[in-house]
């Protein structure tokens, strides 16, 4: 029993990669990877499947697609503390498949506690807005507060959220 949770606690700290600091930039894509589960940089969703000694087997059964990484060129970075002239972001590939942008639109992108989300930077008027229904929170608080469609302005989502921590 005790290997058995020794196992869970290596596997769950694989397959749940956490940034160790959130971040939340403006840049462009430069590359997506994927991968396949079981690859070096994709371990697989679930552990190995277990025969007890009583003859029950305890499996596991996910609809993880594999691993996704996604390198963006920071022209800005607006929380956190990214380095260099790149970020990379990994997470896993659900059900419906991979999520990481392919194009060459600026895009704005945020991880927190290991959660990558992100949303086309649309610049209007020297300002950039998000798809709040593509990057739904920001430092933990909603990017809008009815699901309306309507783009939202990134400066006044950051004064809210900012006034949010403070309080």
């Amino acid at each position: 029993m005790i290997r058995l949770a020794i196992l869970a606690a290596v596997v769950l700290s694989v397959i749940s990669p956490v940034s160790a600091q959130d971040v939340l930039l403006l840049g462009e894509v430069q590359r997506v990877i994927l991968q396949p589960s079981g690859t070096a940089d994709c371990p697989p969703p679930c552990p190995p499947d277990t025969l007890y000694p009583d003859g029950s087997r305890r499996i596991c059964i996910s609809n993880g697609g594999g691993c996704q990484t996604m390198d963006v060129k920071i022209e800005r970075v607006y929380r956190g503390d990214a380095k260099g002239e790149t970020q990379r972001f990994k997470s896993r590939i659900g059900e419906w498949g991979p999520s990481f942008p392919v194009h060459e639109k600026r895009i704005v992108v945020s991880e927190e506690a290991g959660e990558v989300s992100w949303s086309p930077a649309i610049e209007q008027d020297g300002k950039i807005f998000i798809d709040p229904r593509r990057l739904r929170r920001i430092g933990g608080i909603p990017t809008s507060a009815n699901d309306d469609g309507k783009l939202a302005e990134l400066d006044e989502l950051l004064e809210r959220t900012a006034t949010a921590r403070q309080h």
